[in-house]
């Protein structure tokens, strides 16, 4: 019996992902791969994918034309997740006589949202004889088949709670441009030190976070060097450093056991995810990022005004962080109480 000939049409991480299970199946032969990115349309399959060997099928990005040389069976489709935005891609497969297997979520049980656009899909599919159907682990698995066949043995059941985690720094551009995360409170360390930098890998390298050297989906060769690890953070804060006599806390001589003491020190700071720092819902605006040393706060000196249990006066020996995050032309400026956040101070 001949191998299943099989397409991959999305070479992201998870059409990466796909190509490796494709590889081990005797049962079915990779004749090709698509995507519409151009710096890897040319490019060997195996050298996209890191398997350190040429599988000698170089990725295409005029879809029907390449669906029409290649004549699959089944195309393992792996693009988007929205309905609007692959229905073109679904058609032109389908049209090519190859059955579809997608990852899109959209399209996992669309019958209820989207009643036209399964019709147009199903009757599309019907004429040609194919088959589209959507799988993946979630949607379609973690969060729903496995669930039901967990509790299949139950005779009773009070409550089902699913929790989903992402890592989104190691998935596509576009999932990290939706994720917004800002981390803002005592780190007890510099934005130099090697915890921050190397552990929780915040950058002071704005383009290493949000320019295009950073995105896993696509980048030129001679980048990689640049980029050798992920960057998704990007600590607001680092821009205090060079400054004299600027900081959030003030190391004085009487505290004990402390070296190079009667200096500042920037230990409290405001990291942002990527998705804060693009321009499409909330952003964070990266000029308003300051030291608040307003009198209730801070000395005539700009010091820290630590609490006095004697006077009852006084607030932190640190100073507090401001910024300004923006939703259109609407913005809202944090102050220190966000940083109940991420974290308390005894």
């Amino acid at each position: 019996m001949n191998p299943i000939r099989v397409v991959q049409f999305g070479l992201g991480p998870i059409g990466q992902a796909c190509i490796e299970v494709l590889l081990q199946k005797p049962s079915l032969e990779l004749v090709g791969g698509i995507d519409i990115d151009p710096q890897k349309v040319g490019r060997d399959i195996g050298e996209i994918c890191g398997l350190n060997k040429s599988l000698g099928i170089a990725v295409r990005g005029d879809v029907a034309a390449a669906l029409a040389d290649w004549r699959p069976q089944v195309v393992v489709h792996t693009t988007l997740s929205f309905l609007d935005r692959v229905e073109e891609q679904l058609a032109t497969i389908i049209r090519a006589g190859a059955h579809v297997v997608s990852s899109t979520e959209e399209l996992f049980y669309p019958f209820q949202r989207n009643p036209e656009f399964c019709q147009r899909i199903d009757t599309l599919a019907k004429q040609h004889g194919v088959a589209v159907v959507s799988t993946g682990i979630n949607p379609g698995f973690a969060m729903d088949i496995l669930p039901l066949c967990l509790t299949g043995v139950c005779t009773e059941v009070n409550k089902i709670i699913l929790t989903r985690v992402v890592d989104t720094s190691q998935r596509r551009l576009t999932l990290q441009e939706k994720t917004k995360v800002i981390v803002v409170g005592d780190l007890n360390d510099e934005p130099s030190d090697r915890s921050l930098v190397d552990h929780l890998r915040a950058s002071n390298d704005l383009d290493r976070v949000v320019g295009r050297t950073n995105d896993i989906d696509g980048f030129e060769t001679e980048t990689a060097d640049y980029r050798a690890q992920e960057v998704f953070l990007f600590n607001t804060t680092w821009k205090f450093l060079p400054q004299q006599q600027v900081g959030t806390d003030f190391l004085d001589g009487l505290r004990s056991g402390e070296k190079f003491t009667n200096r500042y020190q920037v230990l409290d700071q405001l990291i942002a995810s990527r998705g804060l720092l693009t321009e499409s819902g909330l952003t964070l605006d990266l000029d308003s990022v300051d030291i608040f040393r307003d009198s209730l706060v801070a000395t005539r000196s700009g010091r820290p005004r630590p609490f006095s249990k004697k006077t009852r006066k006084g607030t932190s020996d640190h100073l507090p962080l401001t910024a300004v995050l923006r939703s259109g032309n609407i913005g809202r400026r944090t102050t220190a109480a966000d940083r109940v956040i991420v974290m308390t101070e005894d």
